[in-house]
């Protein structure tokens, strides 16, 4: 690289990066000219942050929370499903079947995402392949597009609200891990999937012992994640009522009012 090359690029002399390089000090720049166009669309004002008023509404929260609600009808209520410990448990129950419930949607929709499923078929079977690979790819985006509140209040009349914040966990859930899991199986080794489908494996044995073992630790994780995440989104789905440890909180408050924890 040649000195001129090297200055534009933000390397000195010696060969290392410099921190304050045009280009890193153009993007400094948009970054920063971007975040005050889109603090002045929402009306962002950092100033009331310091204003008196605001200072009293934060300490309000915060006095609101004590001392915490530990008397027994609370925590266990007068009957067995009645108690905020129950309704914790309610909130794992339902992010675990969300999280099961997308996980197996995802799977089946992913495999049908894989190519090599359709790699050396004929013309009419790669064509089916294409157009169900394409279709499965929209299908995803278009379940991990609407938010899990949305799927939550358009199944809620026909199975009941805790039913409905399973479904709309596990749709939405569904189309962010089919989403990873597609990606996760395209960036794998090739050379291996080839080496067990040419050892006389079919396509679909060749994408599960060949593509699958390279990504299943990463998939654990990502899963695991998202399981996090839907701990987290089934405890607000519980403030529009489907159920869980957000429930017995939601029915004490009232508006905006600070909750009696």
């Amino acid at each position: 690289m040649t000195e001129d090359a090297k200055r534009r690029a933000g390397v000195d002399p010696h060969g290392v990066h410099t921190l304050l390089s045009k280009r890193s000090i153009a993007g400094v720049l948009a970054e920063a000219v971007t975040l005050a166009v889109a603090g002045w669309v929402v009306g962002v004002d950092p100033l009331l942050l310091l204003s008196s008023e605001a200072r009293g509404q934060m300490w309000t929260f915060v006095a609101g929370g004590y001392p915490p609600d530990l008397s027994r009808d609370y925590l266990f209520g007068r009957t067995l499903r009645g108690g905020l410990l129950w309704a914790i448990v309610e909130t794992l129950a339902i992010s675990v079947i969300g999280t099961s419930l997308a996980v197996v949607l995802a799977s089946a929709s992913t495999v049908t995402c894989q190519g090599p499923l359709y790699a050396g078929s004929s013309a009419s079977r790669v064509a089916v392949g294409y157009v169900l690979h394409r279709s499965a790819r929209l299908v995803l985006s278009f379940l991990r597009s609407v938010p899990g509140l949305v799927w939550g209040f358009s199944s809620s009349p026909r199975w009941g609200w805790t039913v409905a914040g399973v479904l709309a966990l596990g749709v939405h859930n569904a189309g962010v891990l089919g989403k990873l899991y597609a990606d996760f199986l395209e960036d794998t080794d090739p050379m291996t999937t080839e080496a067990v489908a040419s050892s006389g494996a079919t396509r679909f044995q060749a994408v599960c012992h060949g593509m699958v073992p390279q990504i299943s630790a990463t998939v654990a994780s990502y899963t695991l994640y998202r399981w996090e995440c839907t701990i987290r989104s089934a405890t607000i789905l519980g403030f529009v009522g489907t159920g869980g440890s957000a429930t017995p909180s939601s029915s004490r408050s009232s508006g905006c009012s600070i909750r009696n924890w």
